[in-house]
């Protein structure tokens, strides 16, 4: 077979974080049957990312999968940070540029979306509901209202509201065995209120009914869909499932609450695997892949874990800092905040403030980590190694702080089920499978930066010159790709970075 294997259609399931690590235990027991086959019938691989630490967060790894460089190049260094910093087109950007169709749903920085011959439906930590069409938001309306009351700075609707949304929801596409599934786990949270963190498992199920009516609708030539379920609980209780690799045992009562989370996650990426499957027709390449994965959370510093502080109202401490020009308060990966401050002079004023805060405690110690990317400040509380009720923040220069400074209960509340448990890890996970992919066949020394020129490649749309990642043709024909043939020239990578947003009334 030659190098060239399409074109095809390509269908990328983004499966955040996901690693080979617990996937391949799982296999030998025969809990991941969906995934047995694709290793058995496909090509799979083990990249590894790029980005390293500090920088090795999903909000610049899956960034530099979707542009094909590295994070130097593309400037990604927080969440659905100003889109006008990210210097690089995405793998959809360059579709659309060929004149194909796309389908993109929840991937990281497809925020603002754009009118394409397709559908866009940006990440859930987005800073607004917009999508593209416009008779999607009610989705994206959803899915944000989810990422804050999961932050526990906005209550869930009434019941009025639930219903009303609800109905919106459905006429999406929403299958009655997931409505069955969404009454069952509130069933169950009545008899075990433990039982809340599978709460997380639903919302992909929602999001993959709407995609997959809208990929049957469409059949867009590329599509993408992520998921960050498994990831969440990777984060959270790893050690519930396994703790032979932590510093500290796994407390009984943890491992009877949570020591199946972590593979419910995972199996339920293998249902969706196994839905996406049927999509598949003979045109059609399914890739599944994560921008890198994770690995028991192991820190000197953090010998119990680390236990999250959640800001209770940050509003109120920008409010004791006089902030001024606030435009938007967006909520991000758990304890982050994006405090969007548009005039720079005032900007640069929060920013040193959020610096000089510190904690007086069992450890004194800076209080936030705080970062400025256009006109965002990403806030992070900094975590505590141990409980520590008699803590008290300080906010020199804030005009309006309080001298004495702030019980930390009056600030944070400390209301994780378990510590951190999971941590990134730079090697992620590869798959590809359909027609013309070789079976059971393992690439070896890739990395995140071979995923795009891959896909482009499968596409039969020319590799920009920006993209030093090789095409993993050992998935097809039986040998590395070497050659620069179908090279796209720089003009044409410049009019694919031109992305504006949809406009209104689509």
């Amino acid at each position: 077979m030659s190098a060239r294997l399409g074109p095809k259609r390509v269908l990328l399931l983004e499966f955040n974080e996901i690693t080979w690590t617990i996937v391949e235990p799982m296999l030998a027991t025969g809990k991941l049957p969906t995934f047995a086959r694709l290793r058995r019938e496909g090509a799979w691989a083990s990249p590894r990312s790029v980005d390293l630490p500090p920088h090795m967060d999903p909000w610049v790894t899956w960034v530099t999968v979707h542009t094909g460089v590295e994070r130097a190049v593309h400037g990604a260094t927080v969440l659905e940070q100003d889109p006008s910093t990210i210097k690089a087109p995405r793998t959809w950007d360059y579709a659309v540029d060929a004149g194909k169709s796309v389908g993109v749903f929840g991937s990281i920085s497809a925020y603002p979306p754009r009118a394409v011959p397709g559908f866009i439906v940006p990440g859930t930590f987005a800073p607004s509901s917009a999508t593209f069409p416009r008779s999607l938001e009610p989705l994206q309306d959803l899915n944000r209202m989810q990422v804050q009351v999961h932050h526990r700075n906005r209550r869930g609707l009434s019941l009025s509201g639930m219903l009303s949304q609800g109905i919106d929801v459905l006429k999406l596409g929403v299958k009655p065995s997931t409505c069955a599934a969404i009454a069952a786990q509130l069933a169950r949270e009545i008899v075990e209120p433990h039982q809340r963190f599978r709460r997380i498992a639903i919302q992909p199920l929602i999001n993959y009914d709407v995609f997959e009516a809208l990929y049957a609708r469409h059949r867009p030539d590329y599509a993408t869909w992520h998921t960050n379920h498994a990831a969440h609980y990777m984060h959270h209780y790893w050690r519930a499932m396994d703790d032979s690799r932590f510093t500290s045992p796994c407390p009984k009562d943890e491992r009877r609450k949570y020591g199946d989370a972590v593979e419910i996650g995972y199996k339920l990426c293998d249902r969706l695997l196994a839905r996406a499957m049927g999509l598949v027709d003979d045109d059609t390449i399914l890739v599944v892949a994560s921008s890198m994965g994770q690995q028991p959370f192991v820190n000197d510093e953090y010998p119990e874990g680390k236990i999250t502080l959640r800001f209770k109202d940050i509003s109120s401490v920008l409010r004791l800092m006089g902030a001024r020009g606030v435009t938007a308060l967006t909520p991000v990966m758990l304890p982050q905040w994006n405090v969007t401050i548009p005039d720079a002079v005032e900007r640069a004023r929060v920013k040193e403030l959020w610096g000089r805060a510190h904690v007086v405690g069992k450890t004194s110690r800076s209080a936030f980590i705080t970062t400025a990317t256009g006109d965002v400040l990403t806030v992070t509380p900094v975590c505590l190694a141990e409980p520590d009720p008699d803590a008290r923040y300080f906010f020199p220069g804030a005009p309006n702080a309080r001298p004495e400074g702030y019980p930390i209960h009056e600030l944070f509340a400390m209301d994780t089920p378990t510590t951190k448990q999971g941590m990134h890890h730079p090697t992620g996970l590869l798959m590809l499978w359909g027609k013309g992919i070789r079976a059971g066949v393992e690439i070896p020394d890739t990395t995140n930066l071979d995923i795009a020129p891959t896909l482009l490649h499968l596409l039969n749309i020319p590799i920009p010159d920006i993209m030093s990642g090789r095409v993993l043709s050992e998935a097809w024909d039986g040998s590395p790709h070497r050659g620069r043939v179908d090279r796209m020239p720089p003009e044409r990578v410049r009019a694919a970075a031109q992305r504006p947003a949809a406009p209104a009334g689509n």
